[in-house]
């Protein structure tokens, strides 16, 4: 994301105390305004520390999805109407209300992901810039808004993707039923409630929380649904890639892949690898535009990888609340057991890191040193599919034809770099990626935000 957050490290530090301090949350499904209760509470963990339990969830039963959808197509029926200047003044007073929610909701991103604070608030001020855009286009819109969306944003942007996409489409006159992940849903939970002080109508949001993402399918194939929304990581993902072939259904494809780099003489090896690390690591390989591989010419490989090493030992992984983490733990217990599987399967390629990080304040949550690997096999899934983990492969290609081919067998994603000063290197790669995937040139990819597609625009007719 570009630009640096403006932190007050004092603010930051007496929000974390508050959100610490309030009572435990109890979060169950909102359906119409209305608590959907089902009777099996899971405790909301902190992954920054797990003696750190912040609230409960309540799975939601078979068929609450589609309860949901059904909740807001009677309410499209009237929000589809509802005045520009009312949707304006809703979506104006939330925007509002975040000026003293800043520092509140970052801390509640950082207690429920183990994102850094610089990270939650970059996800924070994300979320605050599509809000005011949408506000803004809800005064003047054109158009017909389509109908009920549901948007599902699993794990890589806990706020800005879920709520952005929602506030969106709400600028268009739809309505919504909004799937956050369940490991970390309560900046949906808490911005919601800003919604309700604003009089947004029953059923226009709509919030269906699973654990163990079970029911993205029910929701996506539910025939009141008329766009799905699909933006970040992991198994639900995965089932969703195949609606695209559905010409019925709309469909906005915000799914992480492996946001390759490729570096091919680059102008400063050191610079290079320490943009490759960032654009990594950073989120503990978890953010929506985290690289997980590498595409090398062999010439260079000897230099930038010993570049690479030597700069990830000094990477600060530590307790996120700290001013100075690079980056914080993996994010759940399914996580740890994923990146245990990595560890084992891929041993002999390790080049460095997957070791236990043991400081004064991590004991209690799954923090691990990224891990690099080096000379896999060319039949190796990790080498061309994203794992959603702070893992970076490298794959050493002899020519700069192979370094197309071998982005043609990758699952991109969302965006492609390159480190070199070889401008026709540069025009190449540009050439090869698919339209809409964003390429960034001789810099992390810390620039890229979520939601690119956040815009009313994309939700009218």
């Amino acid at each position: 994301m570009s630009g640096e957050p403006l932190v007050d490290d004092a603010k930051f530090e007496e929000a974390l105390q508050r959100v610490l301090d309030r009572e435990k949350h109890d979060l169950s499904a909102i359906v119409g305004g209305m608590n959907v209760a089902s009777g099996t509470d899971l405790p909301l963990v902190s992954p920054v520390d797990s003696t750190i339990i912040f609230g409960t969830l309540q799975e939601p039963e078979k068929g609450t999805a589609n309860y949901a959808a059904e909740t807001a197509a009677k309410a499209f029926e009237t929000w589809s109407k509802t005045s520009q200047e009312e949707r304006s003044r809703i979506l104006r007073f939330v925007v509002n209300a975040m000026g003293t929610r800043r520092y509140d909701l970052a801390a509640e991103i950082v207690l429920s992901t183990g994102f850094t604070r610089r990270e939650a608030m970059l996800e924070v001020d994300r979320f605050v810039e599509i809000l005011r855009q949408a506000a803004d286009d809800a005064a003047s819109i054109k158009g017909k808004p389509k109908g009920v969306w549901g948007i599902i944003a699993l794990t890589s942007s806990p706020l800005a993707a879920p709520m952005g996409y929602a506030a969106a489409a709400l600028a268009a006159g739809s309505t919504v039923v909004i799937m956050p992940s369940g490991v970390c849903p309560l900046p949906v939970f808490t911005v919601y409630d800003l919604f309700v002080k604003a009089g947004i109508p029953n059923g226009v949001i709509n919030i269906v929380a699973d654990r163990l993402d079970r029911y993205v399918t029910e929701l996506s194939d539910d025939m009141n649904i008329t766009g799905i929304v699909a933006c970040g990581c992991g198994k639900g993902m995965d089932d969703l890639m195949f609606l695209m072939v559905d010409d019925g259904l709309d469909f906005i494809n915000e799914v992480k892949g492996m946001n390759p780099i490729v570096v091919a003489h680059p102008n400063d090896v050191k610079k290079a690898a320490a943009d490759v690390l960032e654009s990594a690591f950073k989120y503990t390989g978890q953010g929506l535009y985290s690289t997980s591989k590498v595409i090398i010419l062999a010439e260079d490989e000897r230099d930038f990888i010993r570049a690479l090493i030597e700069q990830a030992k000094d990477l600060n992984i530590n307790d996120p609340w700290e001013a100075d983490a690079f980056c914080g733990p993996l994010m759940s217990d399914d996580a740890r057991t994923r990146f245990d599987k990595l560890l084992r399967d891929e041993e002999a390629f390790i080049l460095w890191g997957g070791k236990r990080i043991k400081k004064e304040f991590t004991e209690n949550g799954q923090y691990f040193s990224p891990v690099i690997l080096g000379s896999i096999p060319e039949e190796d899934d990790t080498l061309f599919v994203d794992q959603a983990l702070p893992v970076l492969a490298i794959r050493t290609v002899a020519t700069v034809d192979s370094i197309i081919d071998e982005l043609d067998q990758t699952d991109v994603g969302l965006s492609v770099g390159v480190m070199s000063r070889d401008n026709s290197v540069i025009s190449l790669v540009k050439q090869a990626v698919e339209e809409g995937v964003q390429v960034f040139v001789n810099k992390s990819n810390a620039g890229l935000k979520p939601a690119m597609k956040a815009e009313m625009k994309n939700f009218l007719k």
